[in-house]
């Protein structure tokens, strides 16, 4: 007796896709779809996305299927790839009243309806619908009548996954963020972990997975969802998503949206690796600083970001307004070695009043996170260089006109 899962099927295509879309019950969703890290070099990503992308929907979906009646869930693309999957298609029989087809007809439903079957060695992943899958199993956890929620259904389209090559997995990753761009909005760590499209994205990719400065350490780089640190990363020097940023700050501006959108050639995301790896393994070996707590591991980050010692390189807005600094000064000639030399000569305390209602609110003793750029217009002042907007540079001496007359008031 066969042991094989046999799914009622319907073969379609599109662009070069063949998928498979099924019935799935609920209790086949929770046995056989595992969590999607098989598209994913870096496994502190595939947790990452793990946690971003599913767990922090699960509770609301297991709440909708469990409190719910009229509960209806849209369609998972699931990946396939390993043991023996099969299609097996079924022939119709038009010999009766109830179907009058014409030839034609005939021709175009020939091979499409039929049978999926799967030995049970495959391995299979939501490329699409993690959180619904994760709700569906965190409401089969939770139930009372497990049995009758286990034989529920959802739609599920099976697509083949290609796990043994990197141009495998970058189709895979690309189904995945053309598949959300067109539905919703996807998230910045969405788009970081898995769009092959996104220059930034898959330069802070390989950064994170290749550039020894961050791939060699467990904890420079925290893998949270938004720029700002969190308190309890005690040893990051910034979070993924602040990386993120700090890439593309590097890039100059033109053609900066065309790299983003649009997937440069190896070469042009190559030179901008390049880039951002010279601009880190620079500044942490010239700035005193930043070697002390990363590299020598002399000190916590801590030691330089509280509100007794504010260095603006232990700052995400801080960090961004260098890089663009430092970006803009290669941009007119010079070396990355002479930017970075020259801004780390700058004043980088921000408790000083330079920077007061710039980065540093002196009254509610808290950052400013918004001024990236007034911050990047005023490092280039202080090194006596022309500024990259003027007009920035004005909006310094204005706020600063404005609380100087508030504080004579």
């Amino acid at each position: 007796m066969s042991d094989r899962i046999l799914l009622p099927a319907l073969k379609s295509r599109v662009g070069d896709w063949i998928y498979y879309v099924c019935s799935l019950s609920f209790n086949n969703v929770a046995s056989l779809i595992k969590a999607p890290d098989e598209i994913h070099k870096s496994k502190k990503l595939s947790e990452w996305i793990q946690r971003e992308a599913i767990e922090k929907h699960a509770g609301e979906i297991a709440d909708y299927i469990s409190s719910n009646d009229q509960r209806f869930l849209g369609a998972v693309i699931v990946g396939v790839y390993d043991g023996d999957p099969n299609w097996a298609p079924i022939e119709v029989n038009y010999n009766t009243p109830d179907i009058q087809a014409t030839e034609e007809q005939k021709e175009d439903l020939s091979g499409k309806i039929g049978v999926l079957s799967f030995s049970g060695e495959e391995k299979l992943f939501a490329i699409d619908g993690q959180h619904r899958v994760a709700g569906i199993k965190k409401a089969l956890e939770e139930a009372e009548n497990r049995e009758d929620l286990e034989i529920e259904n959802i739609c599920a389209i099976f697509v083949g996954h290609d796990e043994s090559s990197e141009q495998g997995k970058l189709r895979t990753r690309r189904l995945f963020t053309t598949v959300n761009k067109k539905a919703k909005a996807v998230s910045t760590a969405a788009t970081i972990a898995l769009d092959e499209d996104n220059g930034f994205a898959i330069v802070t990719r390989k950064l994170v997975d290749e550039f020894s400065l961050f791939s060699d350490s467990d904890d420079l780089v925290s893998f949270s969802s938004n720029s700002a640190l969190n308190k309890r990363e005690s040893r990051a020097f910034t979070s993924i998503v602040g990386l993120y940023e700090l890439v593309k700050d590097l890039h100059e501006a033109e053609g900066k949206r065309i790299f983003e959108n649009a997937r440069p050639t190896e070469r042009e995301l190559n030179e901008h690796y390049q880039f951002c790896c010279d601009y880190f393994s620079n500044l942490f070996e010239m700035s005193d600083e930043l070697k002390e707590v990363f590299i020598d591991r002399g000190a916590l980050p801590y030691t330089y970001r509280n509100e007794a010692v504010n260095n603006l390189l232990f700052r995400p807005v801080g960090q961004r307004a260098f890089a663009r600094a430092t970006q803009f000064l290669t941009q007119k000639g010079h070396s990355i070695i002479y930017s970075i030399g020259a801004l780390l000569e700058s004043n980088l305390d921000l408790l000083h009043e330079d920077w007061h209602h710039i980065l540093w609110d002196p009254i509610a003793k808290q950052m400013i996170p918004k001024n990236v750029k007034l911050a990047e217009n005023l490092l280039l002042d202080m090194i006596q260089e022309d500024v990259r907007d003027p007009k920035q540079f004005r909006k310094i001496k204005e706020l600063r006109a404005e609380f100087s007359e508030g504080q004579q008031v």
